[in-house]
């Protein structure tokens, strides 16, 4: 039987008005032991912002965590998956779009997030699937 993207997505992401600031983020990120939080305006997902992404685009540039808003650092124009998605589904997308991180959409709402190491976990992949997590492990990261 084909897995879909609800048996290895990580539920309950994290959502944030792209208003907050960077340290609020990074306080959430701290708190839920997670290194992502997806953005919403106008309550519908807009982005999302990695740890890396604090980091470079915040820290590395000096720019204010507190003054900051997600709004003006995440990742736009994101790729995303239903939970009813294969499981290969979101692995080609991994690859082709090299991203490590994809949210889970339902009826317009972020219900959870599927990384790289949710699909290199997923134990029960085809001959397929497994050549699959060596080229998305190479993959280069999110910008």
């Amino acid at each position: 039987m084909t897995r879909k993207v609800r048996e290895i997505m990580s539920a309950a992401p994290v959502c944030m008005a792209a208003s907050e600031s960077v340290s609020a983020a990074a306080r959430a990120m701290k708190e839920r032991g997670i290194g992502t939080v997806l953005v919403l305006s106008g309550g519908q997902l807009s982005g999302l912002v990695t740890d890396r992404d604090i980091t470079i685009r915040v820290l590395a540039e000096n720019r204010d965590p507190g003054t900051t808003c997600l709004g003006d650092i995440c990742s736009g124009e994101l790729a995303v998956l239903s939970p009813d998605d294969d499981v290969a589904t979101a692995t080609r997308i991994v690859r082709d779009r090299a991203v490590r991180r994809l949210p889970v959409i339902a009826d317009g709402t972020p219900v959870g997030v599927v990384s790289i190491g949710d699909l290199a976990s997923d134990q029960d992949q085809d001959q397929d699937q497994r050549s699959a997590r060596s080229e998305i492990s190479a993959a280069r990261p999110d910008r």
